[in-house]
């Protein structure tokens, strides 16, 4: 697959690009899926310069956008703006799902109960003001959102505890039972904040 033209791999080299140094070795993993190095290095760029899996991720959420804009270009379009926009810039978000592989639901269960935690965390942040606009960051810069594995109701717990002492905002959805699962399971738990909270939380889990 190809996102971009082959002339547009030059992200540029503006100043506010050379404040982003990304990760090389990620960025030719995701060269190596077909994409240009400028849709890499902005796909690491909005998802905290972590693993080539979650700038693939983002990518191909965001495959409608033009990629091969520069990076530059995003961040010089923000030095003119509000002191409220300087602060969509500030950080880069994340929203993870942790799903119950214990409970052996089925694809559209999955779906169902993380669409649960999103709803259910988004809106509880909404009610606070700082913490609405944390969300609105996360919304311009792509609302990167990724699914990973959790072995059991247990861990699930502890990861939400865990959350809850680095003062990471989190949603842990249990489950009516009306399919399925029996009522109180606990499904999905829902991680977000700042790429690197989140990740001393969700980080070493695996991909769904």
């Amino acid at each position: 697959m190809s996102s971009g033209n082959a002339g547009s791999d030059n992200p540029g080299s503006g100043a506010g690009q050379l404040l982003f140094q990304p990760n090389e070795e990620a960025v030719a993993q995701i060269m190596s899926l077909g994409f240009s190095r400028n849709a890499a290095i902005r796909a690491l760029f909005y998802t905290g310069n972590q693993t080539a899996d979650q700038a693939a991720d983002w990518l191909l959420e965001n495959n409608d956008k033009n990629l091969d804009t520069p990076l530059e270009t995003d961040l010089q379009g923000t030095s003119d703006s509000s002191d409220e926009d300087e602060f969509l810039t500030t950080d880069t978000f994340k929203m993870v799902f942790v799903v119950n592989m214990e409970l052996q639901m089925g694809v559209g269960k999955v779906a169902a109960q993380v669409a649960h935690a999103a709803l259910s965390l988004f809106r509880s942040m909404m009610e606070d003001e700082v913490k609405a606009e944390m969300i609105m960051a996360w919304g311009h810069l792509g609302e990167t959102k990724v699914v990973v594995r959790g072995d059991s109701t247990t861990q699930l717990e502890m990861l939400a505890v865990q959350a809850a002492g680095l003062q990471v905002d989190h949603y842990l959805v249990q489950d009516a039972g009306l399919t399925q699962v029996t009522p109180g399971s606990k499904t999905v738990l829902a991680v977000f904040g700042k790429v690197d909270d989140v990740n001393r939380v969700t980080g070493s889990l695996k991909l769904l």
